[in-house]
């Protein structure tokens, strides 16, 4: 499989160019749907959470990286989907992230909706709260820190699922799935600022 493949060779590149550390990866579920909510500092990321994992993350990535033809067949082989930020809703992304849920992955966003710098912080969109509380799945934690040059330190932090039995049942409204994104969003800022 294409993922495996990869997954080996950039394994390798990644101990040559950078000095890594791995924080938490316990935490990570062995089977069954979550939701996998990562600070987003760089095009790196979604490759460095997925490289490291035993599962493959299905990850959302923004519809301009599928305008190039050797990037956009990379991530279909790596199971990413495209998402049109423009949109208030892009309902078919949604659909298509509540299958992964569904059907028991891993589903890979960026609630930051946008690249921030290491000790700076975004609004987190509130897709991350709706996926997981619509997929009936935990959100894990995840947080990247460091620098992507050679032999720079980096980190990522896996923390513990955050689950979200308290908002079961209840009527889901925009301040609920913010609620949940900012809280989620806090707790990898602490992870992110605490690994450096």
């Amino acid at each position: 499989m294409l993922y495996h493949f990869l997954k080996f060779v950039i394994g390798i590149y990644y101990k040559i160019a950078f000095s890594f550390r791995l924080v938490g990866l316990e935490n990570i579920p062995k089977e069954g749907a979550a939701v996998l909510c990562c600070n987003h500092r760089s095009n790196y990321d979604p490759v460095t959470v997925s490289v490291f994992l035993d599962r493959m993350p299905r990850f959302i990535a923004k519809k301009e990286l599928f305008s190039v033809p050797v990037v956009k067949q990379i991530l279909v082989n790596l199971g990413s989907f495209p998402v049109d930020r423009e949109a208030t809703m892009d309902m078919k992304a949604v659909r298509q992230a509540l299958k992964v849920l569904k059907e028991g992955d891993l589903l890979g966003v960026f609630a930051e909706g946008t690249r921030v710098k290491d000790g700076e912080k975004a609004d987190a969109k509130g897709g991350v709260a709706l996926f997981a509380l619509k997929g009936d799945a935990p959100i894990i934690p995840i947080a990247i820190s460091g620098r992507y040059g050679f032999r720079q330190k980096l980190t990522m932090t896996v923390g513990k699922p955050i689950y979200l039995d308290e908002y079961k049942g209840k009527k889901l409204s925009a301040a609920m799935l913010e609620e949940i994104a900012d809280k989620t969003m806090q707790t990898i800022y602490e992870m992110r600022d605490q690994a450096q």
